[in-house]
């Protein structure tokens, strides 16, 4: 088994574990739709996933149409600036941004209206690989975790987790606390 297909498997069984019993998910970034459709077929749940690639969101709802029909998984083409004019406020028990953070434009805007989705107490797992090494593998400029960790701090987020899950790979965490801007 591949290094990253291991992680793969290490990171969609961490999520699982972390997320549980929440029903209402937002995958910010959510590409082909991979990870969505894996969520909702073992957690039966409804996943809300949104990227700008709309060929890739039609090969999402491609896979889904395909796929066990457990859970529910609605992928749309949306900037992840405008997450808050697509969902109402305090909409998603948890919000996942995996291998994407480093393509976001704004991300301390994106992080301020993704909170604003989150219902109180909902949370934010942010999947990246380790800035030096992600670098190295495709070429995209990382955000250091001390910087991630920082803008989620700004942005109103609460009980930060800096999580390493696999060798260069992290998972950070963080909870909405209080009530939405």
């Amino acid at each position: 088994m591949t290094s990253q297909k291991f992680l793969s498997e290490i990171l969609k069984e961490f999520l699982k574990k972390e997320i549980g019993e929440s029903k209402r998910i937002l995958d910010i970034g959510c590409g082909e739709g991979t990870t969505a459709i894996y969520l909702a077929s073992f957690l039966n749940c409804q996943i809300n996933g949104i990227d700008l690639d709309k060929g890739k969101i039609h090969r999402a709802k491609e896979k889904f149409r395909k796929s066990q029909k457990k859970g529910i998984v609605l992928c749309y083409t949306c900037d992840s600036r405008k997450v808050n004019e697509k969902f109402s406020k305090n909409t998603f028990d948890v919000a996942i941004v995996i291998h994407a953070i480093h393509h976001l434009i704004d991300l301390s805007e994106v992080l301020l209206k993704t909170k604003s989705v989150l219902k109180d107490g909902g949370k934010l797992f942010i999947g990246e690989y380790e800035r030096n090494y992600g670098e190295k593998l495709d070429n995209c400029p990382r955000f250091s975790n001390e910087k991630i960790m920082s803008m989620l701090k700004t942005a109103g987020f609460d009980d930060m987790k800096n999580i390493p899950i696999h060798n260069n790979f992290v998972m950070i965490t963080a909870k909405k606390g209080g009530k939405s801007i």
